[in-house]
């Protein structure tokens, strides 16, 4: 049983994926975030309230833009992804852009974030519009952000790991049932 247990133990802890942003994503850089807002919207609250909490915990610089004062770059951001809906809060990560603000757009904006600070490399769609410079290639480096390969989630390599040890265990088991009921029978 002692065997067992030092077994379980190291595998365990040779297997289970450490929970850190140095091991977990790519640190060289942060992913940034655009926040194009009027602070009239009623979604404005939330949705900053919402990034300022997750900013604590992640690699993202968010960029807040009051679109009175950045007219031209929210303008010419909506021309170059040729957006017609002016809804507010606007928020853009690499070529992904969201409009409103809800608990789908949460869930969509966690995925993207994590998917930005997995990648190897990205591009930041609105420096090169700010810039003036050519974005079809920026728009390529970001479309496979998603189809890059993903990590199982914990809990299922953990139970991957367990069934296999009780796999070994259950197989020992009967290996050694059988040694003894044939020595008794001898």
């Amino acid at each position: 049983m002692k065997k067992f247990l030092l077994l379980l133990f190291l595998m365990i802890f040779i297997c289970f994926p450490v929970k850190s942003h140095a091991i977990a994503t790519n640190s060289s850089y942060s992913v940034k975030v655009y926040f194009f807002y009027n602070d009239k919207d009623k979604d404005f609250n939330k949705a900053k309230e919402w990034l300022e909490e997750y900013q604590k915990d992640s690699f993202i610089n968010v960029d807040y833009l009051n679109i009175d004062e950045s007219k031209e770059l929210y303008s010419d951001v909506r021309k170059s992804l040729k957006i017609k809906n002016n809804k507010m809060p606007f928020i853009i990560i690499g070529s992904n852009y969201f409009i409103g603000f809800n608990n789908k757009i949460k869930e969509n904006l966690t995925k993207v974030i994590k998917a930005y600070e997995k990648a190897e490399k990205n591009c930041d769609i609105v420096s090169k519009i700010r810039n003036k410079e050519n974005i079809k290639e920026c728009i390529k480096v970001n479309k496979n952000i998603y189809n890059q390969s993903t990590r199982l989630p914990t809990f299922v390599i953990i139970i991957i790991i367990l069934v296999g040890v009780c796999l070994i265990i259950g197989t020992n088991l009967i290996i050694k049932k059988k040694k003894i009921l044939s020595r008794l029978h001898k």
